[in-house]
């Protein structure tokens, strides 16, 4: 087991790939199939613990995370907003 949460995190994110791949290679979903069955697993778990809106508000940071540049330093945006497509 992961001694910390770095590590937990990287088998956590090994773990998700590898369901990933199951899902379009066994059962034949798409990626945005995928996408939308894990954030709704996702919601549907913060909902029954934490209630609605508190789910909502999660994606919203996340979101707002997202926008704020999470990813920039995969996606090859910058701060000005430029977008790869």
């Amino acid at each position: 087991m992961p001694e910390n949460d770095e590590a937990r995190k990287a088998v956590c994110d090994s773990i998700l790939g590898h369901a990933t791949d199951l899902m379009m290679t066994d059962a034949g979903a798409s990626l945005e199939m995928v996408i939308d069955r894990v954030m709704t697993f996702v919601a549907a778990q913060i909902a029954s613990l934490e209630g609605s809106p508190r789910a909502a508000q999660v994606f919203r940071e996340v979101a707002d995370k997202i926008e704020a540049g999470l990813f920039h330093r995969i996606t090859g945006e910058n701060d000005t907003g430029s977008a790869r497509h």
